[in-house]
């Protein structure tokens, strides 16, 4: 089981535990010019926004990417990711891997704790992101890519970067607990065989190593037509087979109603206490609305 801390308390996620949405909409290669001059200007409003607007839906974590050229993540990242957090009180991912980056964000949000995605299996990513993870406190997400398979295509070839991963966090105190391994979503329009092989990889690490499992969804539907349909089916699948965590698109159709449903059907909801809250909220939120 693996826990995040923000201003609004604790998060578990992991086996048993409900499924963690992780908004991935703060990314700049996923925005419009308008907000690249913005975040060049310092101006990080509509950035906020897009926060706001996914935790008003029911999305708890925020994955914040700053890479690109034009910006200064050192000072950006930081910057974006203490606003997020104390404005709207959302977990937070970092989505870099640029070390200095990383340490100025994570002092930031100190001493709540935060999750880093993500290093791969590459040992010299792994020497500069794993003691801070291990410095500071975060949870950190492993990507098995990296070894001398390049994208791994096969379970196998999954399960080998993910115990590299795991062995080096090892070496710097880094317990399983604040380990999450991505299972790897690639495009089913470019690969046909994929999910059948990211659905047993998310079985085999939740069963053979025991560590959380996260996916980036937005991979799913690439190339298609309304790819969050195809999105949102390929996490109602993956659940089941034990994915505990997801970067996932909030403007998705259903997709708080849609995950709570899976959960409550695969006893991570027992009794469906947490689809009844939701359900009653909307209710409520519909009625004042009118009123």
């Amino acid at each position: 089981m693996t826990s995040l801390t923000s201003r609004s308390g604790t998060i578990e996620f992991g086996r048993g535990c409900p499924t963690l949405l992780i908004n991935d909409q703060l990314r700049v290669i996923d925005q419009d010019d308008s907000i690249l001059e913005d975040l060049k200007s310092g101006r990080i409003d509509r950035l906020l926004n897009i926060a706001i607007k996914g935790k008003q839906s029911g999305i708890q974590a925020v994955d914040i990417l700053l890479d690109h050229p034009d910006l200064d993540e050192v000072e950006l990242l930081p910057k974006i990711a203490g606003s997020v957090h104390e404005q709207v009180g959302c977990y937070i991912s970092l989505d870099s891997r640029n070390p200095a980056a990383l340490e100025a964000s994570l002092k930031v949000l100190y001493p709540y704790k935060t999750l880093i995605n993500s290093v791969n299996a590459e040992q010299s990513l792994m020497e500069k992101i794993l003691p801070l993870a291990a410095d500071f406190g975060a949870a950190v997400v492993g990507i098995p890519i990296g070894t001398s398979h390049g994208v791994p295509l096969t379970v196998e070839e999954r399960l080998e970067g993910a115990n590299a991963i795991l062995k080096t966090a090892s070496t710097y105190g880094i317990q399983k607990e604040d380990l999450v391994i991505d299972a790897i979503c690639l495009a089913g329009a470019a690969e046909p065989d994929t999910m059948q092989i990211t659905l047993r990889t998310l079985s085999a690490i939740r069963d053979e190593l025991g560590v959380s499992t996260i996916l980036g969804i937005g991979n799913a539907g690439y190339g298609m037509p309304t790819p969050t349909y195809i999105d949102l089916a390929y996490l109602l699948a993956a659940v089941p087979w034990g994915l505990n965590a997801a970067l996932v698109n909030p403007n998705t159709p259903g997709l708080v109603e849609t995950t709570l449903a899976i959960d409550f059907l695969i006893d991570r909801d027992p009794y469906g206490k947490r689809y009844i809250k939701n359900h009653r909220q909307k209710m409520k939120n519909q009625q004042s609305s009118i009123s």
